[in-house]
Parts: C-alpha cells; structure tokens; sequence
C-alpha cells in the first residue's frame, strides 16, 4: 500500500509491469526471465528450519505437490499453540523506532509459538542493495532475538526498490536472505514468477510428534497485475496482483496429500497480504450489494467484528482461493493485511475471514497527519488447542495505543540501522 496515505486508483505506479517497459535493462531482463517459467509453490519439505534443526527437503517436480520431510513446530506440553501476525511493517533501512518497540511488547507479553509479517515488510524507500537487506533486517530482529520461530509472505511493495531505485533486489533474493536466520521458516523461494512465499508448515502434536495437527498456510498474492495490454487499461480494474491457479494447484495437492499421509483432513489458517474479494463481499452481505446499509445485516449473518475505514482493495481479479478452501473444508480461516485501517473480521459460509491491520508506523494510518494516525497500528494474535475439537479457537487485536507506545503522528525513524546478526551475511545479488 501508498506508505503515506490510503490509495485511491492513482497509487498503484510501481508495477511489474512498468519495470518491463520503462526499467532498466538488466531489471527488464530479469523480469522478462521471471514471468517465462512455471510457478513453483514450496512446502515445509523445503529445508526449513526448526527451532533447533534444520528439516531436509525432498526432491519435488515443479508442478507437484512436496512432501513434508517434517514439521518445524509442535504444539506445547498443555497442548497450545499460539500465532502472532503482524502486517505492512513497510519501511526502509531507517525503520520508525515504534514499529520495533511494538513488536517487541507484543511478542514478549503474548510468548507466540510462530509469528509472521504478512506482506508489505519493507517499502520502496531503499535504495541500494544493502538497504533493502537492512531494512528487513529490522523488522526481523524483534522474532529472531527472541528465538521466536517466523516467516514472512511478500506483499506489493516488496519489491518496489527495484524500479524506484534500481536495487536490483527481488523476492526470490529477499526469500534467501531471510532463510539464514536460525528461527526462519520461509522455503525456497524458486525460479518462478509466483508464489515466492507459499508454504505449509505444519504443527505436530505435544505428544505425536509425527502427526500433523494444524497447518500454517502461506501464500504470495503477488504485487502488481503485470503485462497488460495497454489498450485494455482500465481505471476502473484494480491494478494489484491475484493468486494464481498454479498456486491454488498447489494448496490443494498439498492439502490432499496431507489427509493421506495423517488419515484425516489437516485443519489450518491460511495467511497472504492482499484480500480476497470475499472480504469485501462478507462486509456487504453479497457480491451484488455495495451500500453501506447492507452492512446492517450482514454484521449480524456473519458476525462481523472490527472496523472498515477504508475500501477493500483486492487483486485484479478473484483468484477462486477462498472458493478452494471452502470447498477442500481444511482452511478454517483466510487473515490478509493490505488495508491499513480495516480490522473487521467474520465467519463467512464457514470460512473466518479477517484483518491484521497496518503494524508499521512509517505507511499511512488513520487520519494521517492528526493525533488518531497511528490509533491502529496493531497486531493479531490466534489460539491453538490440539485438545479441542475444532483446535482454532480464537482470535484477537492487540493495538499500539494499549502498549504505552508514543502516538504522535511525527515519524521516529532509528539513527542507523539495526545490526545483522554475526550469522547472517549480505548476499551478492
């Protein structure tokens, strides 16, 4: 998302699509050689790292779903697990010095089992190479310090450093960089042009430590809708990316070779940055209804919870992810970031669907420029419990505002950048 304000159709400028025709020449090959494979979604097969081992991959045709060789986290002794998502920490290598502190508070008042920043970790405001690295970096530490495990899925901004700055940096460099981090969980992220974050990390029991009891799901919703035609540009299209089927193949075989392996369907929560047409649909009540007195009824269908203080802002086009996990039955909840200032969440014919609203202090807020800007800045924490039927059993926000940090709306920024860890090196990219 726009880091300073909500977008309308004129905040969508740095594309895919505008790095192939106005780039520079090594961007524009690199991108061209992107967009000329396959997609290629990984799984926990693919070398993860556990909290104190590393789980070895299988081999896996492009195109195939990977077979987990292990699973990098377990429920607790009590049979709990806990999930923290954070989303649009969306900064550069001199992060607002609240976003760090917030993180902070809240992994250690909530002591999560798994934490992630879901898309938009970084904004296009580095400008080298190193920058970038550094930037995600400090938005990283706070999980990796605390010996936290984490991943992270991209968003559209991630890579906006490549056409505003020419850093030359792109999710697949992002995705290798991060995995030398000892409580990392991102796979590899591939060749491909998609899906540069999708894995499936499962959770093994407190005792069954070879049976799998919930699934983390991660998907890359891409960043922006590249190569349209130009005589087809249509104001009225949104120009962000969209899951694509290979993607969705993928979650299926994967969900299907999952019940085989454990004898009984997997349930998971399902995590990506830019929403689904469904939350928007949710909101009104049906694709067909746009006023805001639909919302009346459908806050009581759905049970609605949270605010919507802006539009719905989701891809291209609908992907169909939210109709394959209905209708796979696994997924019992599909959380995005995106919109900085919705935080609603409902049950949608079965299927939870929500926000994480906007952690970062560094993009817009609420109100920008006034004394409610940074009132939303939170973070979502889920419930496990392998002992109850459903095993999700909730969730919940926890706010800037509530955790005694500073809400003036003047940006922080740190004096230097955050050290990398003496195990972690800047990559040649």
């Amino acid at each position: 998302m726009n880091p300073e304000q909500p977008r309308t159709n004129d905040h969508r400028r740095l594309s895919r699509r505008a790095i192939l025709r106005g780039g520079g020449a090594a961007a524009a090959a690199a991108a061209v050689a992107g967009l000329a494979g396959p997609a290629r979604a990984q799984s926990s097969s693919s070398s993860l790292r556990g909290m104190s081992s590393i789980v070895e991959s299988s081999s896996t045709a492009p195109g195939t779903a990977p077979t987990p060789a292990g699973m990098p986290l377990s429920f607790n002794a009590e049979g709990r697990f806990t999930i923290v998502q954070f989303n649009d920490t969306q900064d550069d290598h001199l992060t607002d010095r609240r976003t760090i502190e917030f993180m902070g508070k809240v992994l250690d008042q909530e002591k999560p089992d798994f934490a992630l920043i879901n898309g938009d970790v970084i904004t296009n405001g580095p400008t080298t190479t190193e920058e970038v690295f550094q930037a995600l970096n400090n938005v990283v530490r706070p999980m990796e310090d605390r010996q936290v495990p984490w991943a992270i899925t991209f968003g559209n901004h991630d890579e906006d450093s490549v056409e505003a700055a020419g850093t030359g940096v792109y999710e697949r460099h992002m995705a290798e960089f991060v995995r030398q981090y000892k409580h990392n969980l991102n796979p590899p992220a591939g060749e491909g042009p998609f899906g540069h974050s999708d894995a499936q990390l499962l959770i093994s029991g407190s005792r069954e430590r070879d049976v799998a009891k919930f699934a983390i799901w991660l998907l890359d919703s891409g960043n922006y809708l590249p190569g349209a035609d130009p005589v087809q540009n249509n104001d009225d299209v949104p120009h962000y990316d969209y899951i694509r089927p290979a993607q969705i193949d993928w979650y299926l075989a994967a969900s299907r070779e999952a019940e085989q392996r454990f004898g009984r369907t997997v349930p998971g929560l399902m995590y990506f940055h830019i929403p689904t047409y469904e939350h928007r649909d949710m909101w009104y009540g049906g694709p067909a209804n746009h006023d805001e007195i639909n919302h009346l009824k459908a806050k009581t269908t759905f049970g609605i919870d949270g605010v919507k203080n802006e539009d719905v802002y989701y891809g291209s086009f609908n992907s169909g992810i939210y109709a394959a996990v209905r209708d796979r039955g696994d997924v019992l909840g599909i959380y995005c970031g995106h919109d900085h200032i919705n935080s609603y969440k409902g049950d949608y014919f079965g299927v939870e669907l929500g926000y994480c609203p906007g952690t970062g202090f560094a993009p817009y807020g609420l109100n920008d420029g006034t004394w409610t800007q940074n009132t939303l800045r939170g973070a979502r924490v889920f419930e496990l419990n392998e002992n109850s039927p459903r095993v999700y059993e909730s969730t919940r926000l926890i706010f800037a505002k509530d955790l005694g940090v500073d809400m003036n709306p003047a940006k922080q920024p740190i004096d230097a950048p955050l050290p990398l860890p003496d195990y972690v090196t800047l990559p040649r990219v």
